[in-house]
């Protein structure tokens, strides 16, 4: 279909483009408002969007950005699977990610919209269903190979045809289902949103023509498209690496590297994957939909903050390097159930820690929107069973939040969930515990889980669930990433968060706790027979005497820890977000018993504990001289204290602190740094509960002053050496 032409006015422009945005939020608010599931009108874990007549993203909307990112590839498919075979009144289903699907759970429908015969929109609805069968309750399969092992993959469908349901296909789906009348309720809501929406978008063709209705979706794609390329064309060319640790498969407790090279040159980016591992056996794969939807989670928020977000325009500004069979581009039959919380979201967060170091290099504009990885990535549970009547229950916990990432100019919110679902809420307890046998004992924003800096993350959560109501064991499976190492990393010399865990505490005696008046708050309240330690993606059965806790990384810091104004640090103390020995090991802050910063002590500490990355760090071999002039004019910062400086030879680098050279500008700052190796389980106490120590801190500080400038993990015995950026200037700029 050859895209529609012309000009709209700009009033006319401005009233259809918000009238649009704001049809697919009442689309996404219908669908809440009919579903059943409380993970779709509790949490919000689904997702629209409004697109071009051929497939181009429009619209994604504010909840799960992942699901609404690759509708294009789903809408696409469906018009390649089709052809001509696409009519008013049809709506399509699939969950198949060979087809745009993020992973079996996140079952798309999407409706082609007519006006006078004429194909002109499609939109889409994903909702992550609670269970499509499977052998795991949630289909989350721990323990499977490939796809084969997995669940039903079902390839684009008429599900409606010309207006009639096809209840055949609808009873295919629902056999397969734990949740058959959730599944069919959501289904009926997907299809109603979207017959709604087509009605709104048919009442615009009726009030402005449907040559306006078109121009001015190619006018969004446009503006937005311009928009962003004046956005990258303002930042220095160069490229600025990432890597990533994915820890195991859901079959294997191992790691895997994930790696990204992201280029800027001129008004365009390049996505670079090479060096990422083969796609694993188990489920953490996902295929080109899932790597798309990675990439897009974080774009739309980080480059499109005050634009519409236009997955069509977006695509159009970016060029991707990615080789097929890789664990983010995975070939079937690939084991993808979890996906989406896995290879997707380690996309997500090598995107987000490229673009913060980017951004660091950038004007006041862009650099405000530098922050920490937060959330990091998902520590959950599906827990299933019988109530005492035989009655059965399955439920998603999606009470699971980490902290936001340090900013340039503020701390992360704490507990503030997932910045790439910025509708994502944590559900009412009351409902939970009213629709299942179960009985939240606390929630609570847990210390020593912030990554630190001289902002902070924000803190993680902890929780306690007890089976309660029921004399039956339940089957509780868990699907996590970072519980061998942290993923929220910090940015500009920002520390990480912590690992984040699942434990089951057996043969307690909450009644008796009870009982006496005590309600605990933490494991140590508990007492318990034995302490299960949870692996990564594990399955337990819950025992009417168990509990279950579970706690979730805060977001990375930004920063030096060590420049962090001691009195927010006494204030964390003070708010048990932060303990004294936290304050003294990570801030060099000395907090006394009435939490009042001992400051003679703190300067003190503080400069012990530069003196010792200097003392104790190491130089790389490869190490160049620092011998640069840096008393020349800033012509940009780099991060927090480093920036670029003209010199008669070209511009160089240098730290802002103590005016010491590094060397010339297109360097990789690291390779200057004095390198400091730390235990992850020396950062905080929760580390200490990690499944491996198989992973390192390397802190890179200014060889002149100790100022810590880049944080990075690694796998044990790794090379230090992974570059950071490499900026694109030459000794003629």
């Amino acid at each position: 279909m050859a895209p529609a032409t012309g000009n709209v006015d700009v009033v006319t422009f401005e009233v259809l483009r918000h009238r649009l945005w704001e049809i697919n939020d009442e689309m996404a608010l219908l669908m809440g408002r009919i579903s059943g599931a409380p993970s779709v009108y509790e949490s919000g874990d689904f997702n629209t969007a409004i697109l071009t007549p051929e497939g181009r993203g429009l619209y994604a909307g504010v909840y799960v950005i992942r699901q609404a990112s690759a509708l294009d590839i789903v809408v696409q498919k469906v018009i390649e699977v089709f052809g001509d075979d696409i009519h008013d009144g049809d709506a399509f289903m699939t969950n198949d990610p060979w087809y745009g699907a993020l992973h079996a759970m996140d079952t798309a429908v999407v409706v082609p919209i007519f006006a006078d015969g004429e194909l002109v929109a499609w939109t889409g609805v994903v909702v992550h269903e609670l269970d499509v069968g499977g052998s795991r309750p949630g289909s989350w399969t721990v323990g499977a190979r490939d796809a084969y092992q997995e669940v039903m993959l079902i390839p684009p469908v008429k599900m409606v045809d010309q207006g009639k349901m096809r209840t055949d296909v609808e009873a295919m789906f629902l056999r397969n289902t734990r949740t058959p009348a959730i599944n069919a309720l959501n289904l009926r809501a997907k299809i109603v949103a979207q017959n709604m929406t087509g009605d709104r978008l048919r009442a615009i063709i009726e009030e402005y023509g449907k040559d306006t209705f078109l121009a001015v979706q190619e006018q969004i794609l446009d503006y937005v498209r311009r928009s962003i390329r004046q956005r990258i064309a303002d930042l220095p060319d160069g490229t600025w690496y990432a890597n990533a640790l994915l820890d195991h498969s859901g079959l294997e407790n191992d790691m895997y590297r994930l790696k990204l090279a992201l280029t800027k040159r001129g008004d365009r980016l390049e996505f670079d994957f090479t060096g990422t591992e083969e796609q694993v056996p188990g489920s953490v794969n996902c295929a080109y939909s899932g790597l798309i939807g990675g990439i897009l989670q974080v774009l739309f928020p980080l480059l499109c903050f005050d634009l519409p977000w236009s997955h069509g325009a977006v695509m159009d500004c970016i060029d991707i390097i990615s080789e097929e069979g890789t664990i983010n581009n995975a070939i079937f039959p690939a084991g993808t159930s979890m996906a989406t919380v896995n290879a997707c979201q380690s996309t997500g967060n090598l995107i987000w820690e490229a673009m913060a170091r980017m951004y660091g290099c950038g004007g006041d504009e862009l650099r405000e929107e530098v922050i920490g990885l937060g959330y990091g990535g998902v520590n959950m549970a599906v827990i299933a069973g019988r109530r005492n009547d035989d009655s059965t229950f399955v439920n998603m916990f999606t009470d699971s939040v980490g902290g936001g990432g340090g900013r340039s100019f503020g701390d992360g919110i704490d507990t503030c969930g997932n910045f790439i679902a910025p509708a994502y809420a944590i559900p009412n307890i009351e409902r939970t515990e009213s629709l299942h046998p179960l009985m939240c004992v606390y929630r609570r924003e847990r210390e020593e889980t912030a990554g630190a800096g001289i902002y902070r993350g924000g803190t993680g959560i902890e929780y306690m669930f007890i089976p309660y109501g029921t004399d039956h064991p339940m089957e509780a499976v868990y699907f996590s990433t970072g519980c061998g190492h942290m993923e929220t990393k910090g940015v500009a010399g920002g520390l990480p968060g912590s690992i984040q865990r699942n434990v089951v505490a057996r043969d307690i005696d909450i009644q008796g706790l009870f009982a006496a008046g005590t309600i605990p708050t933490a494991l140590a309240d508990l007492s318990p027979g034995e302490t299960d330690i949870v692996a990564a993606k594990d399955v337990r059965w819950l025992n009417p005497n168990d509990a279950w806790i579970c706690f979730c990384t805060g977001g990375g810091g930004y920063g030096d820890p060590l420049d962090r104004e001691p009195s927010r640090v006494a204030a964390d103390v003070r708010r048990r977000l932060c303990t004294q020995d936290e304050a003294r090991r990570l801030y060099g802050v000395i907090v006394d018993a009435e939490h009042l910063v001992d400051a003679p002590a703190t300067e003190t500490e503080r400069q012990a504990r530069r003196h010792m990355r200097l003392e104790t760090g190491r130089r790389p071999a490869t190490q160049l001289p620092a011998n640069v002039d840096f008393s020349g004019e800033e012509l940009f910062r780099v991060g927090s204290i480093l920036s670029v400086r003209a010199a008669e030879g070209g511009p160089v680098l240098g730290c802002r602190e103590c005016s010491h050279g590094f060397g010339p500008a297109g360097d990789d700052p690291r390779q200057y740094a004095v390198i400091v190796e730390t235990p992850i389980a020396d950062l905080n106490s929760l580390n200490a509960h990690a499944d491996s120590d198989d992973v390192v801190l390397h802190q890179y500080c200014c060889a002149g002053c100790g100022a810590l400038f880049s944080t990075d993990l690694h796998r044990r015995g790794e090379d230090p050496l992974m570059p950071e950026m490499h900026l694109a200037l030459n000794a003629a700029e």
